[in-house]
């Protein structure tokens, strides 16, 4: 039976408490979100969640969506079901990465269940390890997740499961539950395209054989009429995204978030080398726009068994729009319209957005809305 429930609370036991208030069901796991992140609160939740003797995973995001608002403080817990335990993975970067996600679990491509991925959003790897989960399971199952981090992007351990807190890694938990996925955007091209001619993981080094930084803001510089200083990025990059060109796909999003001492930009989110980028810019209202769309792509046929309607929306949209970004959550309510029984959106604000296209292959996303409605067939 499907369950949610936002606590006003900073008080590990009290969250404990509300998930050991819940009737115990056999294939019931607990997903927690939880917007404080002091090593010390994340350690005693994960005591306190022990002791209630039921399966757990969770993290810490920016900010959590419930209500229709944005809540920054608090846990937001989700009661799942489950297809088997979640899977804590680290060092996301390693050659050869094997998974075993799913075990002997048969997983048929019609069941299609419904897998839940978080990842470290600050850790480097994201993309190979993806590319691994996609390689195990590829379009058996529906994604849907997104990068956890303190709000600070200092990275700090912010995943946990019952074998305890982490950074650097990923959780794997396979629900029992269909989705309908919804992943838009709203981003439009200004400028390129640039060629990434030297990358290491989430670091452009190089752009069109330059320094990485100095390319960049010299482009943003034409296309805005304005200088833009390399040494200022990050108190502007925000406005002007990069775009990762997908034969016949909607771009692919990449925020620079910093500079390196060598003029390199920081992203959150790999940049394969030679990849072909296109600077982005865009308008409260093509991304309020966007996320309406992503809310009534995910939309399922009438009379669906709806479980729970998740949301993960990037904390630079919330950061571009300001006070604007509660247009962009009534637009994501009104474009789910009615369901039945009602279910509210709900999820959190992430570094970074988890989620296939449909059928398609699994993503990275930067500056996106991912909306998935659970389901039962």
């Amino acid at each position: 039976m499907a369950w949610s429930v936002y606590l006003d609370t900073e008080d590990p036991s009290v969250v404990a408490s509300a998930v050991a208030a819940q009737d115990r069901q056999r294939e019931d796991v607990y997903g927690v979100f939880v917007v404080r992140s002091e090593p010390a609160y994340l350690e005693a939740l994960v005591e306190g969640l022990r002791r209630t003797g039921r399966p757990f995973f969770g993290g810490v995001f920016p900010e959590i969506l419930f209500g229709g608002r944005r809540h920054r403080r608090g846990a937001l817990i989700l009661r799942l079901s489950g297809l088997g335990a979640p899977v804590a993975v680290r060092n996301l970067d390693s050659p050869g990465l094997a998974l075993g996600l799913i075990g002997d679990l048969a997983v048929k491509a019609e069941d299609r269940p419904t897998a839940v991925v978080l990842v470290d959003g600050l850790a480097p790897g994201i993309s190979h390890f993806l590319s691994a989960t996609y390689g195990e399971l590829g379009n058996r199952v529906r994604y849907w997740g997104g990068g956890a981090g303190a709000r600070s992007l200092v990275p700090q351990p912010c995943l946990f499961t019952q074998e305890g807190v982490f950074e650097g890694g990923a959780i794997f938990f396979l629900c029992r539950w269909t989705a309908r996925l919804g992943v838009r955007h709203g981003w439009r091209e200004i400028a390129g395209p640039l060629v990434a001619t030297r990358t290491e993981g989430n670091v452009i080094r190089q752009l069109n054989w330059k320094r990485a930084a100095d390319v960049y803001a010299a482009s943003v510089s034409e296309s805005a009429g304005r200088q833009m200083d390399p040494a200022t990025i990050p108190s502007w990059s925000a406005s002007y995204p990069l775009g990762i060109k997908k034969q016949g796909e909607e771009l692919v999003v990449r925020d620079p978030v910093a500079v390196g001492e060598d003029g390199s930009l920081i992203c959150v989110g790999d940049v394969p080398e030679n990849a072909v980028l296109s600077i982005l810019t865009g308008a409260p209202e093509t991304l309020v726009a966007a996320a309406a769309q992503a809310a009534e792509d995910a939309m399922p046929a009438p009379g669906t068994s709806v479980r729970h309607c998740l949301l993960a929306d990037c904390v630079s949209r919330m950061g571009f729009l300001g006070e604007g970004f509660q247009a962009e959550l009534d637009a994501i309510a009104q474009g789910l319209g009615a369901m039945s029984p009602p279910v509210s959106p709900c999820g959190v604000l992430t570094l970074g957005e988890i989620s296939s296209r449909g059928d398609g292959y699994l993503e990275f996303f930067n500056k996106t809305c991912v909306v998935a409605v659970l389901y039962e067939r």
